[in-house]
């Protein structure tokens, strides 16, 4: 079978299947019941589902609100399938970017989806090759660099989520920072305050690539330079966004400098060439469509 009959048969298997959720596409915050569900709902209706929902290993792990969303508008669900003898670490890695463009989340709510993730392991498949069904665990290191979050915050995290689930269903909804959680925990378990709030981490684009090897995403890298680049316009704006690249490409040692250049010129023509299509994504209609 080729790779068209098999995406063919995939479809057609689709088409009476109702599939299941997996543990990884419920690990952002939810906002179904709430009026972005509504909105999304009401998108589907009249532009139709934009983004399809994507299944690995015959699961969701992608597009659960769009999921939902097409059940109460009574619209039929499209769907994409990742090979299934990808690996976890690589599935993960896809479904964060997606979500970490599309959703502006709170540095608490990304440390509680890296608690999530760290320690995630694959299921058992008896249809795949062995490695496959290897346990594969995400450490609290590597959470932290997917999320933008410092470990001990993934560990704060954790603590809060394990100890009083009530505050880590606040901080999940957005009513409360994961300071002002943490000092809460403390001072209901008899602990002495902390007095430093956990700072997001830079993340070295660098490293990543280094570490992915075999695994490494050209799409979760290019979602890595967008996230980076909204973080820091929305931290410093328009002047602080050119004074903050001037100075760490000015910061850049010999052995980088001209790889950091090339990368720089050649964004800067992608952009260009790009910006009418960049502007029209940019639409209210286009954002709802992708949760």
């Amino acid at each position: 079978m080729d790779d068209d009959e098999w995406h063919d048969s995939l479809i057609q298997k689709s088409k009476h299947v109702e599939y299941e959720y997996s543990e990884l596409s419920t690990v952002f915050p939810s906002f179904h019941g709430e009026e972005e569900f509504a909105q999304l709902v009401e998108s589907i209706k009249t532009e139709g589902l934009l983004e399809p929902i994507v299944i690995w290993q015959g699961k969701i792990v992608d597009g659960r609100h769009r999921h939902l969303a097409c059940k109460e508008a009574r619209v039929k669900p499209e769907y994409t399938h990742l090979p299934d003898d990808w690996l976890l670490d690589k599935v993960k890695n896809r479904v964060v970017a997606l979500n970490v463009l599309r959703r502006h989340l709170t540095t608490g709510q990304r440390a509680l989806v890296a608690a999530a993730l760290a320690n995630m392991t694959s299921g058992t498949r008896t249809d795949l090759q062995p490695t496959a069904n290897l346990q594969e665990v995400k450490s609290n290191k590597q959470a932290a660099e997917q999320l933008n979050v410092s470990e001990r915050t993934v560990r704060t995290a954790k603590n809060i989520k394990n100890d009083t689930p009530d505050l880590a269903e606040k901080v999940n909804k957005g009513q409360m920072s994961l300071h002002a959680a943490e000092t809460e925990r403390r001072k209901r378990l008899g602990l002495p305050e902390k007095t430093n709030a956990p700072k997001p981490k830079v993340v070295n684009i660098d490293d990543l690539m280094r570490e992915a090897g075999d695994n490494f995403d050209g799409f979760v890298c290019a979602v890595n330079i967008m996230t980076a680049a909204r973080d820091l316009y929305l931290q410093e704006g328009e002047n602080g966004l050119d004074e903050q690249i001037m100075s760490a490409l000015r910061d850049s040692n010999k052995h980088k400098l001209s790889y950091n250049v090339s990368g720089l010129i050649a964004l800067h023509d992608t952009l260009s060439k790009n910006i009418e299509e960049i502007r029209m994504l940019s639409t209210p209609t286009e954002k709802l469509q992708y949760n």
